[in-house]
């Protein structure tokens, strides 16, 4: 079995009233919509794979946000700690390979919400009214419908 690294990036709008899903074209989850994300690069670490996969895919450009604010970034003279992931995950991609995923949320930057890249087609923004009838895996409902409960109480 063969283990890939990736990311996947939860990301608010501007007035966090949406998600930005992006619908798949190849297996697995054809024609399902999952926030944008993919595989983490040679020499790139998660949070710059998160950034690069969202400009990739939308055109938008944005800040990772730490699932745990208020924990010091500066832990000692030698280490960083990183933005938390909302999780981390091992996912079943085909009989040969699974992705371990870091997932994050994120928010737009830059002052515009607008989906620029020329895959836009197939990215939307998703408000929470509009989740329920969105054809995406059960497991990412759920963490969106929380992620926009947990917005709210902020």
């Amino acid at each position: 079995m063969r283990y890939e690294f990736a990311v996947n990036v939860f990301v608010f709008n501007s007035d966090y009233t949406s998600l930005l899903f992006v619908r798949r074209e190849k297996p697995p989850f054809v024609g399902q919509y999952l926030p944008p994300g993919g595989h983490i690069e040679h020499g790139e670490n998660p949070l710059e794979a998160a950034v690069r996969e969202v400009r990739e895919e939308t055109g938008l450009e944005i800040e990772v946000t730490d699932f745990r604010p208020g924990y010091p970034i500066v832990l000692d003279s030698r280490t960083v700690r990183m933005p938390e992931p909302i999780r981390v995950q091992v996912e079943y991609i085909d009989r040969h390979h699974k992705h371990i995923d870091f997932v994050f949320s994120g928010e737009v930057t830059g002052g515009s919400d607008q989906i620029l890249h020329t895959r836009s087609k197939l990215a939307r923004w998703v408000s929470v009214n509009e989740l329920q009838d969105i054809e995406m895996p059960r497991n990412v409902k759920e963490l969106a419908f929380f992620l926009f409960r947990y917005k709210q109480e902020d």
